[in-house]
Order: C-alpha cells, then structure tokens, then sequence
C-alpha cells in the first residue's frame, strides 16, 4: 500500500476559506449551480463527439480489413494470399495499439475501471487522469478492435469519460500548461466556470464523466448512469445522479445526431430517431421485439440454470485471469515495454490466425429460401423515411460492413454460388456483429418460423471466445471486457436456446421457443458472473437488445448469477484492485468479514503516537527540515510539537495543514513575515485581504487543481528558490489550516473509525483521549434550515456576513404541524390556524422581520437562561454570542 497516495475529501475550512464564504453573495452561490449543470452538459455534449469518432474510426479500419481481404480472396483465392492480408493488417493495427500503451502511456492498458473506481473511492494514480492517456486510451482501443481482438470499448470509455468529466470539472489542464511551457494558463475563470477545484468537486466530476462515457459507449443512457452508482461512485449523491442523469441523456442525444447527420447528410430533420440498438441488427419496427422475445413459465427454472453457469464461468474466468496476470507481472513487466507490445503483436496473430483457419475451413450451407432471405437480410421501407435503406446502427457499435453488393449476413466466401459460410458468417465479422446476429438474426421472419445456427460454429465460437478473453483481459493494449462477455453469453444462450428447442419439437409439440430470449439470458448470465453487476447489467442489456419483455428473467439471472460467482471471491475489477493493493474502503456493510474485524478492535490499536507536527507560527527553514525529513502528507499544527512526538500524553490541537498547503504557500511566498524588534506576532487575520476580491485572488492560488504542485516532484525546485532571508524568516500557519479536523477518541472501535473515513472521504483522523471535554451539543433540530435561517439572519443584522434576499423571501407553503394529524391532539386549537411564514414557525415562537431588518417575537421574551457561548464580551463582533437556547427548547433570545 505504500505506493499509493490517499486523497482528503474534506472540505478546507481554514479562516482565509472561512471569510470567503462568510462574504460571498446570493449571485456567487447560483452562477456556481448554475455551472455544476452547464458542465454536466458540457461532458455529455464532449463524450457524444468522442463516441462518434472513436465509432467511426473503429468502422473506418475494420471496413478497411475486410474490405481488403475481400479483394484478394475475390482476385486470387486460395488461403495463403488473403491469410496473409487478414494477419498483416491486424498485426498493423496492433502495433499501432500496442506502442500507444508501451510508450506513450502505460496507464491506457485494459479497461481502466479498477484505475477509476480507485481514484473515485479515493486513492490519487498519478497520470490516471491526464490528456496524454485520454488520447492514448481512445485512440489505442480504436485499434484494438480493429485488430480483432476479444474486446469491446465500454470499459475504455469509462476511463476516458472519468477523463472528460474530471478536466471539464476543473475547467482546466496540467498537461496542456507543460505543452505551453506556462506561457499561457489553460484555467477558465469563475465566471466560466472555475468554481471547481478540490478534490470532491473533481471527484464527482469524474464519476458523472464515467457515466457519460458508458452511457455513449452502449448507447444506454439509463445504463450509464446506474453503472457509476452501482460500480463507480463510492460517494453516491442525489446531486451526481440529477446531473448524472442529465449528462447521459445528452451524451446519446449527441451521439444519435452526429450519427445521422453523417448517414443521412442533409435530412436530419426527417429522419426517425430512436429506431435502433446498440446491440440491434434491424429497426424496432422491423424486429417485433415484442413478438419474438418472450418466454414461458417453464423457461425460468432453466434461466435460473443458466444463470448458475454464468457465474461459474465467471468464477473460472477471473482465477485464469488471475493466473495470467501473475505471470505477465513476472514475464512480461510494465518496465519492458518490448515484450508488453510483443505480447500484443503474438496475441493478435493467434486470434486473427484461429479467426480466418475457422473460416476458411467452414462448410458451405445452401442459402434460405428467397421468401426467408428477404426478411433475414431485410431493409427498412426508404418510402417510411428518408435514408432508411442506410443501416447505421452498424455504425454505433463499430461493427464495419466490407460486402459490396452481396449477401450482408451470408457471406460466401470460398463457398459456391447459393451457399454461404457457416462459420464464417460468425467468425469472419468483428465480434460486436457477431454478438448482434447471435441474438437477433431472423426476428423478422413470420411468427413460428426460425433461423438456426450452425452448432458446430457456435460451439467454436463460444469455446474460443471464452478462451481467448481470459488472455486478453490485461494485455498491454487498451481493452474492454463488456462485449466479449455479452458475446460469449449470447452463443451460450443461443446454444440453449436451440437444444431446448429441438426437445420440444421431439416431444411433438409445436410450441415455438425464443431462440432471442435465450441470446438475451445467457449474455445478461455471463456478464453479471463476471463483472458482478445486478441492476446495471440488467437495464444495460435490456437497453441494447430491446429486450423489455424479459426484464424479469433477466433480472432473476443476474441476481443468481451473482450469487453464485461470489462464493469463490470477488468481481473482475474488484479482483485487480486487490491484487494491487489498493487502501480501497468498501461500502461496511458489503462485508461481514471485515465488520467483524473492525468490531473486535479499538483506534488505539492501530494509531501511530509518533506524530510529526508543527508550531502554528514556525521558522521557514524549520518547515523545509520537517518537510525533507519526513514523508507525511498531513501534519498537526501545536505549539506542543516535541510532545506530540516523543510522548504517548495528549497534546493541544490548533488544527491540521496539509502538505500541498505548505508548498503552495513556499511556493508563493504567502504568510511569510519577519517579527519587529520585540519578537511580537501580528494576528492571524493580519494575512487575510480585506476585499473579497483579494480573498478570491489569495484562495486560486493556494487551489490544488487544475495546476498542481507535486510536493515529491517540484518541492526541491521551489526549496531552492529561497533566499537565505526568506529561510530565516517566520510563517504563520493559522490562516491557512484547518481549523477542525476531524478526531475520534482512542476507545472507539474500529467500525465507528471506518465508517468516518468511509463515509466522509478522509485522509487522516486524530485520535483524542477517552474523555474529551464538552461545551456543548448540537441536535438535529438545530442544523435544521429554518433554524439555521433564523441564526443566519441575526449574524447579517450583526454585519458579520453579507446580507442575503433569501432570509426575507416568503414561503408560499402553510405550516401545519404533524400534531394536526394526531387524532388525540383537539382540533380546536388547530381551527383558527391560518397560513404563517416558515420564519414564524419555530418551535412556536412566531417570529417577525422588521423593516430596519431586526427579527423580533411577536410574544413576551421568554426567560433568559445561561448563554451557549462563555468568556466573551458582548462588543467581541467575531464570537457574539447569537441565540441563546437551552437545552431542549426552542426558544430564541435576543444575546446581544
């Protein structure tokens, strides 16, 4: 675990923070919404682009190979002339995917979901997240496929999603200012969006962006979305999905009108859209879904069966996986970029070799009948729309069509006039078509009436299928694992599909079977064996097939799927996550073996006393000592340090300051002064602007993103730029820590502790003595909006903040307490009631607002009791007291 760097999720509340938001107006609060859904758009908007060209790239070069091969096997025949051509230009296409991860950037191997959901549970991968590894990512998965290899581009676009989301949150670059050497600042002011730049705000920017680019990757919105809640988002927020869910909806809306804009050039305006699936080979209209899907109720105890295979296949593909990762790690290291694209080169050639050998030695079956060919290789009516004879749902997966005026899902190949190729009609096509007829060639052939693969090509596909997807999972290229997954269960499916067919027919009944249904099952099966998705395989395949008949069984599958794969461990991803030692912090209550863990243990078991701290107001070269001597990100700030180091006693806490903090304010020389002649100290205030404007100024440049500072890699560069005054000079460290770290006392159990950091998204906690001392409490009752209303308003009548329109906007709804529902509460007290503002409303003190902006009771003051607040005069205008309550009640009195 040392090799990781944990992120802090908690908000900055230091004095400079503090006073910045205590100043900040009604308008600053709404621009910044107002963006939080302006970028959520923009990364949808963003991720519709890239799925078009990265579709239209992977559709561009497979077009280009088979198209080729076409050519020479048209021109010259025989096997070794359009052997060569298949293999070399797929060697080509993996060199290219190959090197981009080999050289460019290491981190765009495989899919990226384990890297992101680490990052999004919050543990910082330096480079996961840059411009150099969306490029190398997107670009190498658009090869990848085109290579032919057993991949799909799901999983890549959830790590370049993460990649868009994160840098359109930002609203700004690190990558791009190195390019530009700093010469230019690519960071967009407030009032385009600069708003957001701590690493919770980029953290739920990533995870929208994870589920645009799903969701554009599938053409499933829905999907998308309850991908990163179910799989993604460790720190789930109603905010993330209301903006999330935007985000997908226009990500596919972007998608499907770049689509149609370049099949149908000039007639967007009366094309059809929504007539097409991901995973879909004709229009819904011309598909009858809902004829042709459908099962019985005998089908689910065999979904059930179906759904235990999946899972065991699941298991078995996740303990090769593992196997293989393990001798790649030894053999075939991320430091030896040769063998990692050698690797890729080999596993290119064995796939496109066994691809074409199977094709190439397929029997030749004679063609359907005509009256059945013109549904099988139907095409939409053009006089129902115009463009419809283009087929562009081809295009949303990349699938890449090469047959010139031939049989589009029969193709003859080294077969006669009037036979097709068996095998070949599977094999010789990109897998994404394979997954597509598997499920839906012949649904729009009359009720009753089926077209049946060959089971020998189906075996071998699903054998090989199989086989090669637990070598490619993890090889040196950028790859995803949704397709191949979805296309190993679809011909599993389909090869129940047609036993239990023809055992019905052998009993002599006629009853038809939806060979379909069974595709949909089996991929939904194996999908949710491998990945462990329930809920997001379930809508995801429902929303790529249009199997909205089947939700049932599919949702039963999966869920027996899942069981039964987590009786030998964990997820894929989960799997690799482990396997690199990731300090992932699981939801608690997914795991009883760690809850019984952490609930025979206490903090003061695992704590650390030795603690590295520094004095609130310290020497700068005392600073630069503490920072070289140590590694820690995070330091206690006491006056106490000696003790806080080499005692086991409990030392004063003044707060908590960061690493990153301290080099950003070396960095710019901020809170630096030298003491007068009598050693005094200014206050602390002293180094906070006096205008908002300053403040803003002051806080974008202790700001961490989007232009960071490495404290290991540029920390020694801003060190050496001191001069000798400025490391006898003093630094004064209170504006700019954190107030109130968190603590928690050392007889807590170790449950409480995780859910702290679980919960909150924390870096560090401090453990105090088991018996702190108390000033206070807090209720819910207090934290609640019209309380904290009413607070808020005296402190503005106090000018201690800036004056807000909300704390005299009326409230249009009446206040009718729950006691008017309480059959033993009389109803005379409630018959005179009439409609009162909220402000009056509290606790049954009715409260008013005066025109010189002062609130009063419309009653008598009740009787004063002992202040919340000790030990100030009413004239100190930072600690006035602001309501006095006592304990229990709500009562308000006027403390100032």
């Amino acid at each position: 675990m040392a090799g990781f760097e944990s992120q802090n999720f908690d908000p900055q509340d230091n004095d400079l923070e503090r006073e910045f938001q205590v100043h900040r107006t009604d308008s600053d609060y709404a621009l910044a919404e107002f963006w939080k859904w302006a970028i959520s758009c923009l990364i949808g908007l963003s991720m519709g682009c890239i799925g078009f060209a990265v579709d239209w790239g992977i559709n561009l070069l497979n077009d280009a190979k088979y198209q080729s091969t076409a050519n020479v096997l048209r021109s010259h025949g025989g096997f070794w002339a359009p052997f060569a051509t298949f293999v070399s230009i797929s060697i080509g296409y993996a060199i290219v995917a190959g090197s981009l991860v080999a050289f460019v950037e290491p981190l765009a191997a495989g899919s990226g979901i384990p890297e992101i959901k680490t990052y999004l549970n919050g543990i910082h991968i330096k480079g996961l997240l840059t411009v150099k590894t969306l490029v190398a990512k997107l670009v190498g998965v658009v090869f990848s496929i085109a290579a032919g290899l057993i991949a799909g581009k799901e999983g890549p676009f959830v790590h370049g999603g993460g990649i868009v989301g994160g840098g359109l949150g930002g609203m700004g670059s690190q990558t791009l200012w190195e390019l530009l050497r700093g010469k230019v600042v690519p960071k967009a002011r407030r009032k385009w969006g600069g708003f957001f730049h701590n690493d919770a705000e980029h953290r739920d920017f990533t995870a929208i962006g994870t589920a645009a680019g799903v969701a554009t990757a599938f053409a499933a919105p829905i999907g998308g979305l309850l991908f990163t809640i179910e799989e993604g988002a460790s720190f789930y927020s109603t905010s993330i999905f209301w903006r999330g869910f935007l985000s997908t909806c226009i990500g596919v809306l972007t998608l499907h009108f770049l689509v149609s804009c370049a099949e149908h050039p000039g007639e967007v305006l009366t094309t059809h859209f929504g007539r097409y699936r991901d995973f879909g080979l004709y229009t819904d209209s011309l598909a009858f879904y809902g004829s042709r899907m459908f099962y019985y109720v005998w089908d689910l105890p065999i979904f059930v069966g179906m759904g235990a295979i999946g899972g065991l296949m699941g298991a078995l593909f996740i303990k090769v996986n593992v196997k293989i990762t393990q001798f790649r790690h030894v053999y075939i290291p991320v430091r030896s970029p040769i063998r990692r694209i050698s690797e890729v080169m080999l596993l290119v050639f064995v796939t496109s070799s066994l691809w074409f050998l199977i094709a190439y030695a397929s029997p030749c079956k004679d063609l359907p009948p005509k009256d059945q060919m013109t549904y099988l290789e139907a095409v939409e009516d053009t006089s129902s729309y115009a463009g419809a004879d283009e087929k562009s749902e081809d295009f949303y997966g990349g699938g890449g069509q090469f047959r010139k005026g031939g049989k589009e899902h029969f193709p003859q190949l080294w077969c006669s006039n009037g036979t097709y190729s068996s095998y070949g009609q599977v094999f010789f096509t990109p897998l994404s078509q394979s997954l597509r007829l598997i499920i839906h060639l012949g649904e729009p052939l009359p009720e009753g009436t089926d077209f049946l693969f060959d089971f020998g090509a189906l075996t071998c596909l699903f054998l090989f299928s199989f086989t090669l997807m637990m070598w490619t999972n993890g090889v040196g290229a950028s790859t995803g694992m949704f397709v191949p997954a979805l296309a190993v269960g679809a011909v599993g499916g389909r090869m129940m599909g047609q036993m239990i067919r023809a055992i019905v027919q052998r009993s002599g009944s006629n009853l038809p079977v939806s060979l379909s249904s069974y595709a949909v099952v089996g991929a939904a099966a194996f999908m949710g064996g491998a990945t462990r998705l329930t809920l997001t395989a379930t809508v995801m395949v429902m929303e790529t097939t249009g199997s909205l008949q089947l939700i049932v069984p599919l949702m039963l599958t999966v869920f027996v799927a899942k069981v039964v794969a987590d009786y030998f461990g964990a997820g894929i991803d989960d799997t690799h996550i482990k396997m690199r030692g990731a300090p992932v912090l699981e939801e608690p209550s997914l795991s009883s073996h760690q809850k019984m863990i952490a609930d025979k243990l206490t903090v003061s078991e695992l704590m650390t006393m030795a603690v590295v701290a520094l004095p609130p107001v310290v020497k700068v070269a005392q600073v630069v000592d503490t920072l070289r001597g140590c590694t820690h990100q995070a330091f206690p700030v006491t006056p106490d340090t000696d003790k806080a180091f080499e005692s086991a006693e409990p030392f004063d806490l003044h707060g908590m300051i960061l690493r990153s903090t301290i080099v950003k304010l070396l960095q710019h020389r901020i809170g630096l002064f030298t003491p007068d002649a009598n050693g005094d100290i200014p206050p602390a205030k002293s180094h906070i602007p006096t205008t908002q404007q300053e403040r803003l100024t002051l806080l974008e440049r202790l700001e961490q993103r989007p232009l960071k500072v490495r404290p290991k890699e540029d920390y020694e560069r801003i060190v050496c730029s001191l001069t000798e005054e400025e490391l006898e000079s003093m630094m004064d460290l209170r504006p700019f820590m954190q107030r109130n770290p968190f603590v928690v006392q050392a007889d807590a159990n170790l449950s409480r502790t995780y859910r702290l950091f679980r919960t909150m998204g924390l870096r560090h906690l401090f453990v105090g003595p088991p018996q702190p001392k108390v000033i206070g409490v807090v209720t819910r009752k207090d934290v609640a909006e019209a309380n904290a209303k009413l607070a808020l308003g005296r402190k503005a009548n106090l000018g201690l903040t800036t004056n807000s329109d909300s704390l005299t906007r009326p409230d249009s709804l009446p206040f009718i307490p729950y006691g008017a529902y309480d059959p033993t509460v009389g109803s005379s007290q409630m018959s005179h009631m009439e409609p009162i503002d909220e402000r009056e409303a509290h606790d049954g003190i009715e409260m008013n607002y005066t025109l010189d902006g002062e609130w009063q009771n419309s009653r008598p003051q009740p009787v004063e009791r002992r202040s919340g607040r000790r030990g100030r005069d009413d004239t100190d205008t930072e600690h006035s007291p602001l309501l006095d309550r006592s304990p229990g009640s709500g009562n308000l009195t006027d403390a100032v």
